[in-house]
């Protein structure tokens, strides 16, 4: 059971489109909560070690004022609009680690690639969830959302048929596709005993029966279950008092890749389950990105969270 003196510590991993922000929303819910996320997101794209040197994603954005950094280099209370450019790898962990006063859990969200295999970086003391999806619903959500971001670089309107998923630079996700990474890290964090007993959540399972899958996953890591992680304010609200960098917030707060994100109020249970769609009426970078994937996606769901 968690408490202010010896918090419980949960880190959230997930591949891409898996309702993994709204599950933080809800998450936020929590009595003496903090969260914090996505900073190995920030080391990747606009830290000191991020992927390319020569690019920052977006422009910078203005720093909050309120974020207090301590000598130690952490930062100490409200940590909302934080400065990127401090976000080192090595940064990330001990921020994680960091003691946080008063808060009795601490749940971190984080995208798998963007650990880039840094397995030293890894913040001890946490329980892991590892959030999934199945390939052939989130490869073809997650090509939507790129064509969005090709419009925004190129200023100009960008067709589906016009790139192929597998073949964008690293910085839009591949060379992984996002299941071998967490695969990958699912598998070393149960090898080296960093949580004898990692979670695996299917998050058509969590948006179907949000209310059994969040009472199992609160038993599972010794946190009190309330009613109120079923629903939250519509909005940014929660992010003020997030733990999130400067550009992220800002893409939280204004960009029309969170729009979802700001409306909901509350896992929205699809009028009808999507069945899973025949790869053969794919296109046929989606079919690679499939089948690459199938394998890992479907060890992993073997060992889900059962409800």
């Amino acid at each position: 059971m968690s408490d202010v003196d010896n918090p419980v510590r949960v880190m959230v991993w997930a591949t891409l489109r898996t309702c993994s922000s709204a599950l933080l929303k809800s998450l936020s819910n929590l009595p003496d909560s903090q969260v914090i996320f996505e900073i190995y997101t920030t080391a990747f794209y606009n830290g000191p070690e991020r992927f390319d040197p020569n690019t920052n994603i977006l422009i910078e954005e203005p720093v909050s004022t309120a974020v207090k950094v301590g000598g130690d280099g952490l930062i100490k209370g409200p940590g909302s609009g934080f400065p990127g450019s401090i976000c080192s790898y090595d940064w990330a962990r001990r921020q994680l680690e960091a003691d946080y006063p008063g808060k009795a859990v601490i749940v971190a969200k984080e995208i798998a690639p963007w650990l880039r295999g840094r397995y030293k970086d890894i913040p001890r003391g946490y329980r892991h969830v590892f959030l999934i999806r199945h390939p052939t619903k989130m490869f073809p959500s997650w090509k939507k959302l790129d064509r969005d971001f090709l419009e925004l670089e190129r200023g100009v309107k960008v067709e589906l048929e016009d790139f192929e998923l597998d073949q964008l630079p690293p910085l839009l996700v591949p060379p992984g596709l996002t299941y071998k990474e967490i695969f990958d890290l699912w598998q070393f964090v149960k090898d080296g005993n960093l949580d004898p007993d990692p979670i695996v959540v299917d998050s058509d399972d969590l948006v179907c029966n949000p209310a059994q899958v969040l009472l199992s996953l609160c038993e599972h890591l010794g946190i009190p279950y309330t009613d109120s992680l079923l629903s939250w304010q519509q909005g940014t609200e929660c992010v003020k008092d997030w733990l999130v960098d400067s550009r992220l917030k800002h893409i939280i707060e204004n960009m029309a890749f969170f729009h979802n994100f700001r409306e909901s109020t509350c896992f929205l249970k699809p009028e009808t389950v999507s069945k899973v769609s025949d790869v053969a009426s794919l296109s046929a970078d989606l079919q690679r990105c499939i089948n690459l994937s199938m394998p890992y996606y479907s060890k992993m769901y073997e060992q889900r969270l059962k409800y």
